[in-house]
């Protein structure tokens, strides 16, 4: 990701925003993180205060009775705290382990509500995997500031008691130096500069050691995302399988994938000795500030300043106020460096709709008489310098049908994506019953259209769910659906009904369909809502000429009084319509019905006519050719 420098300001408040989110998504993370840095004191401090008692009384003879309460006390309470401490953990931790799951809904949400053009962009597919990617498998964004926030909640509780006990045992050392005011400063002055030393040491390989993991963490992200595709991915679907297969791709995927495991491991690798040399600095410099603590209190307890139980008490505290000094240092620099991966986050959430989204409300008219009409429309994708659509005119005859045929990538479906407000205008403007569509609210707008695309999707939801595109639906309609496209006999083999999951993806009981089936169902989809445009994509691309045909003109009946819009590059599928347009390199250069069309021989429409015609007689010829029989 690109660096970016923030102001403290920022920080805090992109920080703040991000806590705010995490409590909002699970209410009980804020109980949870007080808790836990409570009980956590309490774990701490307790060990160190009845141990201390213990030596004490040891140290002047008490009598049996005082050291088994001790004991007892110390042991009972180690395991009250202890089973405390794993019950709130768990919590803490089930809530914890929720968090990215439930902002990253929040980032599918967006998706489903942005422009359509930000789907099309590879630049914001890009963005929400790469948040997705280093949430999940480095461990940063909205992740890491839950954990470190409640990390730092704990190390400021336990800063702030092993402090007060510290600045106690400062005061108590004047004992040692009674009358010796100048022994007591300069010891004092000694004994903490030189544990400042080592401190600021562990401070500054720590915070190097930081940002060598989180560049290397950086570094992996690209990496991971291609080793995610290719072995949770590529691999694994059907259609790939027979690329695979019958291209022998086998040793070209091991290779890359090899290749790719290797810049891991190496990038792996160097995180490993990061880590290591840290752990070696961090390791000596222990070691040398418990020396120094040591013998500051051995000198304490020589002179009669404190007791020999004492000593465990305040070596821990100090101990502890260092170590967690540290840790503070070393989390800080962990938030701040994180702040810029939940900035990231909260980019993607705050990316502006283009689109202006109207307010009036669209005609409720009962006979669908709706015109639509496009004045000088030229239109050209975001990003893109060339006009896929040029100062295009066209007003639909209501109730009719209307096929747009022409040559691949000369405008069709870009004229359906207008059409459905997917993309506004670059020039002119589309009316509907002479208002700009824009005026129009977003919503209402769209649910005039039912759209079968060419690259129709049925997801693996259940059948009833996936003809009315809910999980609450009128299971009549839903039948009568069916039955239109010819599918009444797949809910009677179906074990559950309408309830029953297409494929297996998810469910082994679910029932697979065929390519044929799918697209039958989808064209269910379109008549289940009623809309008063119909529109069909070439979903039936896929299929030969006579069966793409039969498809359509089957389709055409049930439509009935509503408009209808064909898009297809086979002319003999939609020679039924009234009114034929055709598109070529974007503008609209012919229109009529399929007689007037053939009787311009100059035109484009004759022409590709004739092609298609040819190659059709050439299929027929070879169909009954001996070879083939």
């Amino acid at each position: 990701m690109k660096e970016e420098r923030l102001s403290f300001a920022e920080v805090i408040r992109i920080n703040r925003k991000g806590l705010k989110l995490i409590y909002s998504l699970i209410p009980w993370n804020r109980f949870w993180d007080i808790m836990m840095a409570v009980s956590n004191l309490l774990f701490s401090y307790w060990n160190y205060f009845f141990i201390s008692r213990l030596v004490d009384h040891i140290s002047v003879g008490a009598a049996g009775e005082t050291l088994l309460y001790d004991v007892i006390f110390l042991v009972g309470g180690q395991i009250f705290v202890h089973i405390t401490e794993r019950y709130i953990m768990y919590y803490y931790m089930y809530c914890g382990s929720n968090v990215w799951e439930l902002a990253n809904a929040r980032l599918n949400c967006k998706i489903m509500e942005m422009d359509y053009e930000y789907t099309e962009s590879e630049n914001i597919y890009n963005r929400k995997r790469d948040i997705d990617t280093i949430a999940r498998y480095g461990g940063a964004g909205l992740n890491r500031l839950y954990w470190n926030v409640a990390h730092a909640m704990r190390i400021t509780l336990q800063i702030c008691v092993a402090l007060g006990y510290t600045l106690y045992l400062i005061y108590q050392g004047r004992k040692a130096f009674a009358g010796r005011g100048g022994e007591y400063i300069l010891f004092f002055v000694v004994f903490v500069g030189l544990l400042a030393g080592l401190v600021v040491l562990t401070i500054y390989v720590g915070k190097k050691s930081n940002k060598a993991r989180l560049y290397l963490d950086e570094q992996m992200v690209p990496y991971n995302r291609q080793y995610i595709f290719y072995t949770e991915e590529y691999i694994n679907r059907e259609e790939c399988g027979k690329n695979i297969r019958i291209f022998h791709q086998q040793n070209l995927l091991s290779k890359h994938i090899n290749e790719l495991f290797n810049n891991m491991y190496r990038l792996v690798d160097r995180s490993l000795d990061v880590n290591e040399k840290e752990s070696t600095v961090t390791g000596v410099t222990e070691v040398l500030i418990s020396g120094l603590i040591y013998f500051m209190l051995g000198i304490l307890v020589l002179r009669n300043a404190i007791t020999i139980g004492n000593v465990c008490l305040y070596a821990g505290c100090i101990s502890m106020f260092l170590q967690h000094f540290r840790d503070a240092i070393k989390v800080l620099t962990l938030l701040y460096d994180n702040t810029k991966y939940v900035k990231t986050y909260f980019d993607f959430l705050e990316i502006p709709n283009r689109k202006y989204e109207g307010t009036l409300p669209i005609e409720k008219r009962t006979d669908d008489k709706y015109t639509i009409e496009f004045c000088d429309v030229t239109f050209r994708y975001p990003g893109s310098d060339v006009d896929v659509l040029k100062h295009f005119s066209i007003r639909f005859r209501i109730g009719e049908r209307l096929a747009l045929v022409g040559k691949n990538s000369s405008g069709k479906t870009t004229f359906i994506k207008l059409l459905c407000r997917l993309y506004d205008p670059t020039e002119g403007v589309i009316l509907l019953n002479g208002i700009d569509i824009r005026k129009y609210d977003y919503k209402e707008y769209l649910s005039l259209f039912s759209v079968v695309f060419q690259d129709f999707k049925i997801p693996a939801f259940a059948l009833g769910e996936n003809v009315a595109a809910s999980m609450d639906y009128d299971e009549e309609k839903v039948k009568v659906s069916l039955e239109k496209v010819g599918l009444s006999y797949l809910w009677d083999r179906m074990p559950n009904k309408l309830e029953t999951p297409l494929y297996k993806d998810f469910d082994d009981k679910g029932v697979d369909i065929s390519g044929g089936e799918a697209q039958k169902i989808a064209i269910a989809r379109a008549l289940y809502h009623d809309t008063p445009f119909v529109i069909l994509d070439e979903p039936t691309a896929a299929l030969d000429p006579l069966a793409e045909y039969e498809i359509y003109s089957r389709f055409d009946e049930l439509v009935g009084t509503k408009t209808a819009v064909y898009i297809s590059h086979r002319l003999s599928s939609c020679q039924f319509c009234d009114d034929i347009l055709v598109i070529d390199g974007g503008q609209a250069v012919q229109r009529g019905n399929h007689e007037e069309l053939l009787s311009d021989k100059e035109g484009l429409y004759y022409l590709l006519w004739n092609t298609q015609a040819q190659h059709y007689k050439e299929e027929e010829y070879n169909s009954i050719s001996p070879c083939n029989s």
